[in-house]
């Protein structure tokens, strides 16, 4: 066996975390390994004004470790697996991926900065850091008010410029500062997971490259592989090759296997200041891994056929879901189909915590309370939102949320939710309200359903004609589908799991349900009709 193994990394502080977390791997198997540092384009460019859609994407950051590879140099290279073209030179291979790390993105923002009320927390034109055109599509389709400027350095390069004010806020990987163990704690951090936003190809994963023929490591490797990893990665990375593109491409691909299926989110720019398509897919991993499958879904996001949609929901012009679609085309109407009227109410003085488990909601508790009882809020009681939706609706009264619903699953909502609340916990909403939160409560048993709104199927309703119908609640279905039928031309898309199951009760069919009741993911299955 060869002794040591040289291991070929980046001289940055991640770089060669990544470098010794392999070395030290290898060493617990027995394994001796010694570190070569290589300088790349990318460390000698890194103080360049230069975004990195004009540089990345053709071994920036790899190129001179596979030159020496290939010159048998060193026995292996360790990469951040998104940083690495999907074509290398001929004679290499990536043999391992790692164990994947946190793979979302994360904001990080001056606390001077902080605006509860705005999306993402970031205040009207703030100055965001980033170099990734992936970042900056994203960015600009929640938050089209900011000013993205490009930024370069290593990651705490990159903190020292946020924390000299030359920015309100960066955009950094996750894995890179917890991998560092960075402390945040002077700064907001806001976690910009998917399906919201979606991460770039491979991201939080190490790729380990070796010489083709060398039996030896490949062996070797198979002690650093992780097969689920290797699995999600691969279907992450072909979709990156056949998009035809690099880092430079407004890309962002993420898959995870639940339940024996593959989930796959796709969000997709023609440039860095175009508002991306987005798609979710599910299939079987035999079906991912095909390529004609994949080049089926790749074509259909370049050349997407916009058609009509209807919601039903009062939405306004500047509704991300609105103004999303209509970006791309899509002619859009909405209306709800029920009407609301708020009533009086009293709010228990011994309340601990509000649960809101709608925009409606929202709006009507707020609407009867004067402002003095709204500034007493602030600081005496805590409130949870079931989703990021129903969030954004309270910071935009200049609220603090305490709790964040996450996915569609209302029993994990609850349970989750269960494990960080305490006291009296007090539900605004309406008479007619499922309680399913409240239902699968365990821990705190100390509810109050307060009623604060009614709501009623308007009594006339227009059939619709649009080829893609969304509905947003139980009640919406039951007001449509007691009058009209549906065309067999047009698709359903429901906001969620409750939702589906009202439709199914007037037996409608081929019903495609958001991965979780956010305006993103209804979007993510209009575009994949």
């Amino acid at each position: 066996m060869k002794s040591p193994i040289i291991i070929g990394t980046r001289g940055s502080e991640l770089a060669l975390w990544q470098a010794n977390f392999t070395k030290n791997e290898l060493e617990k198997n027995g394994i001796k390994a010694e570190l070569k540092i290589i300088k790349t384009k990318g460390d000698t460019t890194q103080q360049w004004n230069t975004s990195f859609n004009k540089l990345e994407g053709k071994g920036f950051f790899t190129k001179e470790l596979e030159d020496e590879l290939l010159d048998g140099t060193i026995d292996l290279a360790v990469h951040s697996c998104k940083d690495l073209p999907t074509e290398y030179p001929i004679g290499l291979t990536i043999a391992a991926y790692s164990k994947r790390a946190n793979p979302f993105d994360i904001l990080i923002i001056r606390k001077d900065k902080i605006d509860e009320t705005k999306v993402l927390k970031l205040p009207a034109n703030a100055i965001v850091g980033t170099s990734s055109a992936r970042r900056k599509a994203q960015l600009l389709a929640f938050r089209k008010d900011i000013e993205l400027n490009d930024i370069r350095g290593n990651v705490p390069t990159r903190i020292n410029k946020l924390r000299n004010q030359e920015f309100d806020a960066i955009v950094l990987a996750a894995a890179g500062v917890e991998r560092l163990a960075i402390n945040l704690d002077e700064f907001e951090v806001v976690e910009l997971k998917a399906p919201m936003f979606v991460p770039a190809p491979a991201q939080g994963v190490l790729a380990f490259q070796i010489r083709e023929n060398d039996l030896e490591m490949i062996d070797i490797c198979k002690i650093l592989n992780d097969e689920d990893s290797h699995i999600n990665t691969k279907i992450e990375r072909d979709l990156l090759h056949d998009f035809e593109g690099g880092c430079q491409i407004p890309l962002g691909v993420f898959s995870k296997k639940e339940n024996d299926l593959v989930h796959t989110w796709i969000s997709y720019a023609d440039s860095w200041n175009a508002i991306p398509k987005r798609m979710h897919f599910v299939e079987s991993e035999t079906n991912v891994i095909s390529s004609l499958f994949r080049n089926q879904i790749v074509e259909k996001l370049k050349n997407h056929q916009p058609t009509s949609v209807f919601i039903s929901s009062d939405l306004s012009e500047d509704e991300y879901l609105v103004r999303v679609l209509k970006s791309h085309d899509y002619k859009v109407n909405y209306e709800s189909f029920i009407e609301f009227k708020s009533i009086d109410f009293t709010l228990p003085n011994d309340t601990d915590w509000l649960f809101f488990s709608s925009k409606n909601g929202v709006k009507h508790f707020f609407k009867s309370q004067i402002s003095s009882e709204i500034s007493e809020l602030k600081s005496q009681i805590n409130i949870a939102a079931i989703n990021q939706g129903t969030a954004q609706a309270i910071y935009e009264l200049g609220l603090k949320v305490d709790f964040i619903g996450n996915g569609s699953d209302l029993q994990k909502i609850a349970q989750d939710f269960d494990a960080v609340a305490n006291g009296k916990i007090v539900f605004p909403q309406a008479k007619k309200s499922m309680q399913s939160i409240q239902n699968n409560l365990t821990k705190n048993k100390n509810v109050e359903s307060l009623i604060v709104y009614h709501n009623q199927t308007k009594s006339t309703i227009e059939k619709r004609s649009e080829a893609v119908l969304i509905f947003t609640s139980p009640m919406s279905v039951e007001a449509y589908f007691t009058k009209y039928t549906l065309e067999i031309f047009q698709q359903i898309i429901s906001i969620g799991k409750t939702t589906s199951k009202k439709l199914q009760e007037f037996s409608l069919k081929n019903i495609k349900t958001a991965y979780e009741p956010s305006n993103w993911c209804l979007i993510d299955e209009v575009m994949n009709v």
